[in-house]
């Protein structure tokens, strides 16, 4: 199957900037999961912090919490009269705050603003992260402002009336939907280089680790260990230090001897991926039963140039960092470095 019609984790066409389709509207996060729920609660009382928006909408109203798990008790002079985008920390924690272009994990209680009545929450599914960009601060600028400088155990009030009138519009008016969100944590974004980026570290050769610095530590043993079974499907084991890199590691299992890569061939290959975090594979052409064929243009930068200068009939350890790769976090892919078993079947 050609990538890039139905892409699979490893042969998923480049996504420059995974945080651009995490916001291109904050509908897209937060409604589709309203959706879902409404198509299907010794406390802690805080204090208020910053708002943004419709100003004093969200003034009555007193958050519990208990632990971080559970979804808070909420009270308010209900009904609130919401007409415009509004966000406000209600509940303001004491960890680190969210610095620009972090990325933070939430997730949240949808109450009704009229009687103050629960709609759903999403505290039994994973939670949701969110970029704090310069896209954010275009799309939702509101929003932004509240996250921006929040402490890590916040809860936030958050509407966005015209975000919801759009999902809605042609059926029946319902009341505006508040978000109660939970920032769970913050952590620092690894973007995907763009092409052009890769193109040129590529060039300054910055972009793949030596050769005899790889050997370096093959022989500390920090490089994922491969072994291929009587039926040719290799396995990987991860060792308790493996490497966390910071350009990309090459390491040729076996020479091939057939017609070599560049980063515009189109190559026949079976391959095996695992992420470094926990050793889990994560896509496997082996267990579909064959190989896959894709152009190095249309894949992550660590295989356009962890395969490149190689010939066909090599078999080859990459060990991608995230910024070649998917990012961390990604919307797509798997998150953080990579490992992939490439076995170079044909060279077009």
């Amino acid at each position: 199957m050609v990538p890039g019609a139905r892409p699979r984790p490893a042969l998923r066409p480049r996504i420059h900037h995974p945080e651009r389709s995490t916001v291109r509207k904050v509908l897209a996060i937060f409604l589709p999961l309203l959706m879902l729920l409404t198509a299907c609660g010794g406390a802690d009382v805080g204090s208020h912090g910053k708002s943004a928006g419709q100003e004093g909408v969200f003034d009555s109203m007193e958050v519990r919490v208990k632990n971080a798990e559970e979804a808070p008790e909420v009270t308010f002079d209900s009904p609130l009269d919401i007409t415009e985008t509004a966000a406000k920390v209600v509940y303001e924690g004491d960890g680190d705050e969210v610095a620009e272009g972090q990325s933070v994990s939430f997730k949240f209680l949808a109450l009704n603003s009229e009687d103050g009545s629960s709609v759903g929450d999403t505290y039994a599914q994973d939670a949701t992260a969110l970029p704090v960009n310069d896209q954010l601060k275009e799309q939702d600028p509101v929003l932004y402002d509240v996250l921006l400088g929040a402490k890590v155990g916040s809860q936030i009030a958050y509407a966005y009336p015209e975000a919801q009138q759009q999902l809605t519009e042609g059926q029946e008016e319902q009341p505006v939907t508040i978000m109660l969100i939970n920032v769970l944590s913050s952590q620092n974004v690894v973007s995907p280089l763009s092409p052009e980026e890769a193109a040129e570290r590529d060039s300054a050769g910055e972009l793949r680790m030596p050769d005899d610095e790889v050997g370096k530590l093959e022989e500390e043993g920090r490089l994922p260990s491969v072994t291929f079974g009587e039926d040719g499907v290799p396995a990987v084991e991860l060792p308790e230090n493996v490497v966390d890199p910071e350009k990309l590691i090459v390491k040729v299992l076996e020479e091939g001897d057939g017609t070599e890569v560049n980063t515009s061939s189109t190559v026949n290959a079976d391959y095996l991926g695992v992420g470094l975090a926990d050793g889990e594979t994560f896509d496997s052409s082996y267990e579909r039963g064959e190989p896959s064929e894709f152009g190095l243009n249309q894949v992550i930068s660590g295989w356009t140039y962890g395969l490149s200068g190689q010939k066909a009939g090599a078999k080859v350890l990459l060990v991608i960092p995230a910024e070649l790769a998917y990012g961390d976090p990604a919307s797509g892919g798997v998150s953080g470095p990579l490992a992939f078993v490439v076995d170079i079947k044909e060279v077009k």
